[in-house]
């Protein structure tokens, strides 16, 4: 890979691991998890996105290739600093100003060498796609040790070594080579850069990608989204997804063999659609991706390079340094727009399946519309270069197994049926670090039979795009069965060690910004059949109207008994929505532990509202509610004794 692609490569693998950190720390640090308004959220991350058209001026004082290199090397030094952070604000700012760097590299790219940017911006998808995977979706910022900080150090110093030498170059030709040094508003400049024109592709393809690299992330390079369909092993659907993401560079580079751009452009509108839409009710569960949502990404990934290939071989009559560089920047504010209407729409309570399949369209739109010349920018042999990644990636990724930890399951008491009830916070503690190991530990220190775990998310990129449900159940041992509330990769779910009878999740009338359901299992437990109902209440403020609460009690009263109701059920013993519960016949496993607080961290008083609760004919043992701080929640456990 020649060097102007593969500085882009992995300057574009770096950021998305920045952003990996930036979203997820809006919401659970600036965000505080729920009690900041999305308004505000989007306005914090607008102002560093609005702050990447400051490159463009600053250029005209000092040269792109300047600004290229500022801004590449604030992106290093940030990621190596977020390595060594411990959450909190640090984390948040640090991940802010590397964001930063990283825009700011872009956009002088795009200004002094603007060549690699569309293939190098699927060949670092890609890279960053199998880093990821291979990792278990669990990326090196949230792992310990000097091990992963030296692999962080070296990919930035590899990064930065790439630009030394060439921050004051232009790219000259399809074979990459730069051009001698200018100094930008010389005359001298003007014809380098005119003699570039040729080549570059046309400033309007580079507002792609900052939409590609959303949707990317979004669908059709989350591993831990195919993981999370239904009839495919976790092994095999990250595999393909990865194997899929390296393909795609094939096709960047020689976007023709695809024939027109409006095949792939066609191909990438389908596949958005199939992930806005598909979803399905299997084995009595609700909102499920079924398993051609999978094939929906392969196809998505392959046409997203493609797409992106035609982009990078428009042509344009006229076309400035600093022209690239201002719709560059509003591509990437793009990203920032088009992010913030998928995920807030679910605080603001307003629609959001129409976003991806928009943003496809943008970029197919973007790929299609215009005069093509020859083939892009390239590898000598994109196809075999495709080919080595592709197989690369795979052997690496089939190597999780061995070195993953193997699971040690939680041993229940003796006597019993062990509970238990986790708010996870999608996997980050109050610190806004994730937890996900701490909180499995945690849970099997419990010594639960049973788990119900609440705001549980699959794939979410705000989030990192990491498996929740899979990386916990996986290192309890413990069968897992979910429940979707929000789309088919947020929601609720429960594990469990014990003979499962039957399933059924019952979608709730809305309330709250993420949905809700109550999730059904008949299990075997000591001879007896019992139903388990897991839940995350997910009220209109002041629980006005009580139609949640009240169709959860109808639930319960139509649920074979005995039944057991338990979760993030966002209410306290005394309010009504409280009586409605009680009034169906459950009793509070808890009475005599109170008070007994289950989410101290976000509030002035010891409130309690994760609960468990079920109906006569148990007492209960052993209440815990340990102070960890793993989540903004306490988890709760209870062992349950038959009186009878």
């Amino acid at each position: 890979m020649r060097s102007p692609l593969a500085r882009v490569t992995l300057g574009v693998a770096i950021l998305i691991d920045v952003l990996r950190v930036f979203l997820p720390s809006l919401i659970t640090i600036f965000g505080s998890a729920g009690s900041t308004p999305a308004e505000l959220i989007g306005v914090y991350a607008l102002v560093w996105f609005l702050a990447a058209f400051l490159a463009v001026p600053v250029a005209r004082l000092v040269r792109p290739g300047i600004v290229a290199v500022v801004g590449a090397v604030l992106l290093a030094a940030g990621r190596i600093a977020l390595q060594v952070t411990d959450g909190g604000s640090p984390q948040l700012y640090i991940a802010s100003v590397a964001l930063l760097g990283g825009l700011w590299w872009l956009v002088g790219t795009a200004m002094a060498a603007p060549l690699a940017l569309l293939p190098g911006v699927v060949w670092g998808l890609a890279v960053a796609t199998g880093l990821h995977a291979a990792l278990d979706t669990v990326d090196l910022m949230w792992w310990d040790g000097a091990g992963p900080l030296v692999v962080v150090v070296l990919e930035a110093a590899a990064f930065v070594a790439l630009l030394a030498g060439r921050s004051s170059t232009v790219d000259s030709s399809a074979a990459t080579v730069d051009s001698p040094p200018a100094t930008m508003g010389s005359a001298q400049t003007e014809t380098a850069e005119s003699a570039s024109h040729a080549s570059a592709p046309a400033p309007r393809a580079l507002l792609a990608i900052g939409p590609a690299i959303l949707l990317w992330n979004l669908y059709p390079g989350s591993p831990a989204h195919a993981q999370a369909a239904d009839g495919w092993a976790p092994a095999p659907a990250a595999l393909a997804v990865v194997v899929a993401g390296f393909l795609a560079t094939a096709l960047a580079a020689r976007p023709r063999w695809t024939g027109h751009p409006v095949v792939p452009g066609v191909a990438l509108v389908a596949s958005a659609v199939g992930f806005a839409f598909g979803t399905a009710t299997i084995d009595g569960v609700h909102g499920v991706a079924p398993w051609w949502t999978v094939v929906a990404q392969l196809v998505g990934a392959l046409a997203l390079g493609a797409c992106l290939g035609w982009a990078g071989t428009l042509t344009a009559a006229v076309d400035r340094p600093y022209r690239r560089g201002l719709l560059l920047a509003t591509g990437l504010l793009l990203f920032m727009i088009f992010a913030f209407a998928y995920y807030a729409a679910y605080d603001l309570g307003v629609p959001n399946d129409y976003v991806p399949v928009l943003v496809a369209l943008v970029i197919a739109v973007l790929a299609a519309v215009g005069v093509h010349r020859g083939q892009a920018v390239r590898p000598v042999r994109p196809a075999l270069a495709a080919l080595a990644g592709a197989v690369a990636a795979a052997v690496v990724v089939a190597l999780v197994p061995v070195w993953r930890p193997a699971p040690v399951a939680p041993e229940p008491p003796a006597e019993g049926l062990r509970i238990a009830a986790y708010n996870i916070r999608m996997g980050f503690g109050v610190a806004g670090t994730l937890t996900l190991q701490e909180q499995a530990e945690v849970l099997r220190e419990l010594r639960p039979h049973v788990i119900a775990l609440s705001e549980v998310d699959r794939a979410w990129f705000l989030n990192g795009g990491h498996d929740d449900l899979r990386l916990i159940a996986e290192s309890l041992g413990l069968r897992m069965i979910w429940a979707p509330a929000a789309d088919e990769v947020w929601g609720d779910a429960l594990l469990t060690n014990l003979p499962v009878i039957s399933v059924r999740n019952h979608v709730l009338v809305r309330g709250g910004p993420t949905g809700a359901q109550a999730l059904e299992v008949r299990l075997r437990w000591a001879g007896r059949d019992i139903t388990v109902i897991a839940t995350h209440l997910q009220p209109p403020s002041g629980w006005e109207p009580l139609d949640q609460v009240e169709q959860l009690a109808d639930i319960v009263r139509a649920a074979p008994k005995p039944v057991v109701v338990l979760g993030d059920l966002n209410l306290e013993p005394g309010e009504p929505a409280w009586d409605v519960l009680m009034a169906a016949g459950l009793v509070d496993a808890f009475a005599d532990a109170r008070p007994f607080v289950t989410i101290p961290s976000i509030r002035d008083e010891d409130a309690q509202i994760d609960h468990i609760l079920t109906t006569p004919g148990f007492r209960y043992a052993d209440p815990a509610n340990p102070d960890v701080p793993h989540s903004d929640h306490r988890p709760v456990a209870v062992t349950l004794l038959p009186t009878t």
